[in-house]
Parts: C-alpha cells; structure tokens; sequence
C-alpha cells in the first residue's frame, strides 16, 4: 500500500535553494576528487590555474554550505513540528558555512608555500567540523524526544562524555597503528581525534534515533544515518594518510558536503508518523553506564602502556578519559536524581494527600494485580466499600477541618485494623475501600466479615475532634472476585452493596447479592430510560426509551352519570411492555424527573378533554401533582400556557395533590394552591385519610374536591368506626363545600354504603378500569352523556346506581 503523504513535499518549500545546493555539492565533489586539494596546493603556484580552482571550489562550498542553511533556518521558522531540531541544525549549517569561507580564503594563501599536507584552509574547515558537531547532536537528541514522551535535559553529557572517552581511546590507538597523525602537534592531533569522535558519537545518535525515536519509517533519519555513515568511513581511512587527515585529500569533504547536502533536502519532506515510544530512563542509563566503563578501562589501559608511549600521549589519553568519566559521572548523578524524583511523583500519584492512604489510582492496580494473580480462583478477593454515615453533617456543622480532620482518624483506623496484605485506600470524600486476601486459615470473605466487626467495634465510642464528640460508623459493602470478574465489575458490586447497607439504615453491612445486583442493574437501566423519555440533559442519545401514555378512569355521581375521569400515567416501555406507576414513579422523583413528567401528562390530559368536549362528552380532567410539581416555579407557567394553547375551559382542570406534598411547606403550598385557584383551576385534596390527616388546614386551602383514600373506602362495609369517619369528613367537607369522591369502590354493597354515607361521586374498578382514550370513548359512548357541565356540587345521599356491573378484587393504581 503506497502512503505518498509521507514523503512528498512540505507545501511552499523553497525548492529552488535545495536544488541549488545539490547542484552546487555535485560540483564540488566532482571538482575535490578530480583535483584535491592536497594536490593543487602542491602544484607550481605561479600558474592562474590553481589559484581559480580554489577559489572556485572554496566558492562552491560557500555556496552550498549557505543555500543549505537558509532551507534549514525557513524549516525551523515556517513548519511548527519540530523548530527546534532544525533550529539546531541550521546552527551548524552557519557554522559550516563560516569555516568554509575562511577555509577558502586560507587555501588561496596557502599556495604560497605551504605544504599541501598542511594547508590551514583544512584545518579551519575541520574546526568548523567540530563545532558543528554539538549542534547537529543536539538537534538529533531533541528529534528524538520529538518521538518519545521523554524528555532529558542532561542528554549531552552522554554525548561529551561519549567524544572524550573515544578521543582517550584514539590516543592510545594511533601509535599502534603507525598512523602519520601521531607525528604531528600535540593539539592538532587532539583536535582530530576530537572531530572523528564527535562523528562517530553522531553516528551512534543518529543510529539509536531510529529506534528510540520511532523514526523507521522515516526516510530523513535514514539518510543522516548513510551521510554521517560515510564521513566516519572516509575519516577512518585516513588514519594513514596525513593529507586525507588534514582535510586536502581526495573525498576528505565528501562526506560533510554529502551530509549538509542530505540536511537541506530532509528538511523540506513531510514527516512520516513516529511510532510512539514508552518513557524510559534505561537507553541513557545504559549508555552513561557503558562510557563510564571505558573511560575507567581508558585509564587503566594508559597507566598499563605509561612505560611504552610518549608522556605526552599518556597524559593527553588520561586527561580525555578523566573529562569523559567526570561527564558521565555527572550525567549519572541526573539521573539518579531523576530517578528519585520518578519514584517520589509515582508514591505521590498512588497516594491520598488527606490520609495518606492508596488512592483510587493505586487501588486500581492492586485489584489488577489480584485478579491478574494465578492463584486467585482457588483464593478469591474481597472488597470492602466503605463510606462514613453523617459526613455531610459533619462538614456542615463544623467546617472542612474538623471533617478532614476526621477522615485522617477513620483512614488511621482503618489501616491499624485491616489483616496483613491488605490494601486501604481512599476513593475520594468519605469513601474508603480496602482489599482483602485470603489467608490460609479463612477465606478473603470471612475475613471482610471479621474485620467489619472489629471496625464497628472501635467506631461504637465516639472520636474527639478539637474538643468535639463525634462518631465515625460507617455503611458497609463487600463483593468478592468470582471467575471472570474486572476491577469494575468488582466496584460496581461492592458500591451495589454499600448502598443497600446505607438505605437499610446505616452503619451495616451488605454483602454483593446477583439477584440484587440483577435488580440494581435494571433499576439503572430503567432509569437511565426514563432520562430519554422525559428529556433530561445528561439523557443518553441511543436508546429507545418509548414514550408515556396517559389512561383514564372514569368518576360517576350518584345517578350514574359521567362527571369526570383521572388522568393515569403509564409507561410504554419497548423492552418491558406496558409499565404502571408503581414501576417507575419512585425513581422519577428520586432523579427530579417529576416536572418533566407531569408536563406530558397534563398536556395528553388538556387536549383529550378538549377532543372530548368536541365529540359531546364535556368531563372534568383530574391531573396529579407530586411535592416536587408543586414546588417547582414553572407550575403557574404550565398551566397558563397549556390552558391557552389547548383551550381547556379552566374549570374542566382539577389538579389533585396529597395532604403529603401539602405538609411538606404548607405555607408555600397553599399560596400555590391559591395562584392556581386564581385562574379558576379546581383543586382536589387527594389520598384523604391515607395518613397524617390535617382538619385545620382545610378552611386555608382552596379545594373545590376531597378524595377519600381506598383505605377507608376499603373498610367502610366492615368497620363500622370507618363508617362513621367517612360520614363525618363527608358531613365537615359538604359544610365547607366541597365535593367528595371515594375511590377503590370494587362492589356494589360498598357503592350503596358510600352513597348512604353522603359520597358525591365514586371511583373504582366497579365502574371501569383505567383505559386508554380510544376504549375510554367507546366507554362514554356506551355509557351515556357525560354531565353538561363540569362543576358539581355537593349531592346529598342517593341510592347507588352504577353504569357498570363489573366486580374486582384487585384496586386501581394512580
């Protein structure tokens, strides 16, 4: 598969100068090994001819060596990727091209009388060589951390450490070998066993750039890797030639004008993607370690051949080991210090800043480590959750210190009592959890359950806290490893858990139960549907949630007619079918969904009695209103806007809320009560007699209906005390004018007593089921017409009459 992305062009490169000065080093090449300079230097200068050959070739290296720069300066200033290696690059580039112009310039010069062996335009150009050499290695290490996350402030060390322990090891070697360099001048043979060092230790860079930096793909690094390739070989060849060494002979600047030359052109191809690489501190480890080694073995090595080799050579030989020792010496105390510095930020990274405990980043990794571990399926693993009953009051009542202040004492606690090999952490807040092994005596869950007793037992005093008594009990949760189980899934057990021993009533434990866990599982599913359904903002947005359906059942006075039906919702869920209130409701209030759901309901409610009213069945439409609907401030907003839109005659709506949401603020709640009132909406009191009954807030309220609840109506044919409850609330709601529904009437013996016992009107599975619109049509068309107007009054006690006959033992769900 071809990938021309990789090694095209980067866009708007100046071609022209790159060409330039391939051009420019094909000449020169040619030129230096047709004529070298050795031997133009060494010819008759009295002739035009050497003179314009050098000028020509010291011009072309100029020009080369310049073209070459400015590609690299405008890599480094225009593509962002990177500026920092070119930049280096293009530093040595400069240089380069500076020694060429006075290398020229002395070569001219030299043509009067100077040995060509020893011509000072090569000398100049080899310490341009040289200096340029730590910047190329510089721009080389930091292409590598390009490619690699890590970052080594003290690489050259490796690299000064690395050219002076091959200098010491050259110094040793040239008198061995007969080399003509070991005649010349203390420093300028110094000087050329630092140049060749430094290009083998860019050699070895650009080498360990492929691997480290993730750049095998990358045909840039390839040739630097060939060009400084062939200036070592061409280097090393001339060890025994004293004009090759000096930088006059044949290919001696063939190697550095083929490697500038790869520069330029490198830096106008795109990019191929590094293959990323771990952190890691071994490669300069490793590589500090082994010059280190030979820079030992250096000087022992020049102690040993002291008796064989000049003074001087023995001491320029021990001078560059002991700088190369003393380089990666220091280098070596970096990373030792990096090191220790590693391994405080990862202590600091798994560990809780409060207590001092794991954190849950540690804790991760120990129950990874734990199911990871073979023998966990003979030995399985508990973990405890663990959360502090009361903290939030703690935090409320006596600020964050005291509350941090206790969280030190409970993770204390917990880390003295928990069994050896056990892991304590805190997950955050006042969430703890400890892992706990097996031990040859008692399984990883026995011991939970001992440790719990023993942690309940130090809780059941109370901990002083800056003179305060406070108590540090706690909910308990514990789930063990079973085959296949995740770090998650372990957590999401032990939490399912502690939760169930936090609703039980606190300070208990629960154990991980599957049926219960099944059960959590759809609760959560169940819930994060009813998101979708009723438009929560943190609702997910693949799931099919299906959609509410309102359905009706109908209230009949004491003649049998039609005067009103309830609005009942239910839930048409695509995995569990027709869902009753009982289902789902309990977790609409516990997620504050209820305003989302009473808004569908009232609007499904407001446009079916207005599509009734239309087909001559005008009916009161009684809507339920929760604590949480009552509170809500978009409440008087709703009905406005669903009375207006629909156009619902305000007093065909009744809006039924329980003495329960009442009670909850009365005081807002009436005025509530009376702002709906305003707009001529019926208020019903709903579930009377169900609980805590309050007589004096009924002259407050603004009802126009009182339901009695199936409690009593259940019991009015069987009790005669219930009896004679619901003839006096019917009695003190008639005197305050009030109509009265009961509800839950199932028979015929129990729809004649409530008609005895003064009932207005009657409700229940004896006249009809909650049904849907369609079949609650058929129903009224069958039944007869409904009430010509909505409001009735109170009726005075009537036989029973009914306009069905069907019997229940089952009651109706709101």
């Amino acid at each position: 598969m071809e990938h021309p992305a990789q090694y095209r062009l980067i866009e708007q490169a100046p071609r022209q100068q790159v060409l330039l000065c391939v051009a420019v080093a094909v000449v020169a090449t040619v030129s230096q090994v047709l004529h070298p300079t050795a031997t133009v230097l060494a010819s008759s200068p009295e002739g035009p001819i050497p003179t314009a050959v050098l000028i020509g070739r010291g011009s072309c290296r100029v020009v080369m060596f310049a073209a070459a720069a400015a590609v690299l300066t405008w890599r480094a200033r225009v593509v962002g990727p990177e500026s920092t290696v070119w930049r280096y690059f293009a530093c040595a580039a400069w240089v380069a091209t500076a020694a060429a112009a006075c290398a020229g310039i002395l070569d001219v010069l030299s043509l009067r009388g100077s040995s060509g062996a020893t011509g000072g335009g090569g000398l100049v150009l080899g310490l341009g060589v040289l200096s340029a050499c730590p910047l190329i290695y510089q721009g080389l290490v930091r292409w590598n951390r390009h490619g690699t996350p890590m970052s080594e402030p003290g690489d050259w060390l490796n690299g000064v450490g690395a050219t002076f322990t091959l200098t010491a090891v050259g110094n040793l070697l040239l008198p061995a070998l007969g080399s003509p360099i070991a005649q010349w001048p203390l420093w300028q043979e110094q000087l050329w066993l630092l140049r060749m060092s430094a290009e083998i230790v860019l050699l070895g860079s650009a080498a360990t750039l492929l691997h480290l930096g993730g750049l095998i793909r990358d045909a840039r690094a390839w040739a630097l890797l060939l060009s400084f390739g062939l200036v070592v070989v061409i280097d090393l060849a001339a060890v025994h030639d004293a004009a090759a060494a000096a930088g006059n002979g044949r290919f001696s600047e063939v190697g550095w004008t083929v490697a500038i030359t790869a520069l330029a052109v490198a830096a106008v191809i795109r990019a191929a993607p590094p293959s990323s690489r771990p952190a890691t501190t071994a490669a300069p480890t490793t590589g500090a370690f082994v010059v280190l080694l030979a820079s030992i073995a250096v000087l022992a090595a020049a102690g040993l051949t002291s008796g064989h080799l000049h003074d001087d050579v023995v001491h320029a030989a021990a001078a560059a080991g002991a700088l190369g020792a003393v380089s990666v010496s220091v280098r070596g105390m970096q990373l030792v210090r990096l090191l220790a510095d590693l391994v405080a930020s990862r202590h600091e990274a798994l560990t809780d800043d409060l207590t001092g405990l794991a954190n849950r980043r540690a804790l991760d990794r120990a129950l990874s480590d734990a199911l990871s571990d073979h023998s966990s399926a003979d030995r399985p693993v508990t973990l405890m959750l663990i959360d502090l009953d009361g903290f939030k009051e703690v935090n409320d009542r006596f600020g964050h210190a005291v509350g941090d202040e206790l969280l030190r004492r409970a993770g204390a606690l917990l880390e003295r009592t928990s069994p050896p090999g056990a892991v304590c952490a805190r997950l955050g807040g006042d969430e703890f959890a400890i892992v706990v092994p097996a031990t040859p005596t008692q399984t990883s869950h026995q011991a939970a359950r001992e440790l719990f007793t023993t942690l309940a037992e130090a809780t059941s005093a109370p901990v002083i806290v800056e003179g305060r008594r406070l108590l540090a009990r706690a909910s308990v949760g514990i789930a063990t490893t079973t085959t296949g189980d995740t770090p998650e899934q372990l957590l999401r057990h032990a939490d399912a858990a502690m939760y169930r021993a936090k609703t039980a009533g606190g300070a208990g434990l629960a154990a991980h139960d599957a049926a219960a866990a099944r059960a959590d599982e759809q609760r959560g599913q169940l819930v994060e549907e009813l998101k979708v359904l009723l438009h929560s903002p943190d609702a997910a947005d693949d799931l099919d949630a299906g959609r509410v359906v309102v359905h009706y059942q109908p209230q009949l006075d004491a003649d049998g007619q039609v005067a009103g039906v309830e609005a009942l919702v239910r839930w048409d869920n695509p995995r569990l079918g027709l869902l009753t209130p009982d289902r789902f409701l309990d977790l609409v209030e516990d997620y504050a969904l209820m305003p989302g759901l009473t808004t569908e309901v009232m609007w499904q409610a407001a446009e079916q009695a207005v599509r009734w009213t239309q087909q001559g069945h005008r009916l009161r439409m009684s809507v339920n209103l929760s604590a949480s609907c009552l509170d809500h401030p978009g409440l008087l907003l709703l009905v406005d806007e669903v009375l207006t839109r629909t156009g619902l005659t305000p007093t065909d709506l009744v809006l039924e809320v329980t003495e329960t949401s009442l009670m909850a603020n009365p005081q807002a709640s009436i005025a509530r009560l009376h702002d709906l009132a305003a707009r001529g909406v019926d208020i019903s009191i709903d579930d009377y007699g169900s609980g805590y009954s309050s007589l004096a807030y009924l002259h407050d309220l603004p009802a126009t209906e009182l339901k009695l609840d199936r409690s009593l109506t259940a019991q009015v044919t069987t009790n005669p005390r219930t009896a004679d409850i619901v003839a006096g609330t019917v009695a003190l709601a008639h005197r305050l004018g009030l109509r009265v529904i009961a509800e839950g009437v199932e028979d015929v013996t129990m729809l004649t007593t409530l008609h005895a016992l003064g009932c207005d009107e009657t409700q229940g599975y004896l006249h009809a089921r909650p049904m849907t619109a369609d079949d609650c049509r058929a129903w009224l068309d069958a039944t007869g017409p409904a009430r010509t107007t909505a409001t009735a009054t109170a009726a005075a006690p009537a036989t029973a009459t009914t306009g069905a006959t069907v019997t229940a033992t089952r009651t109706s769900t709101p």
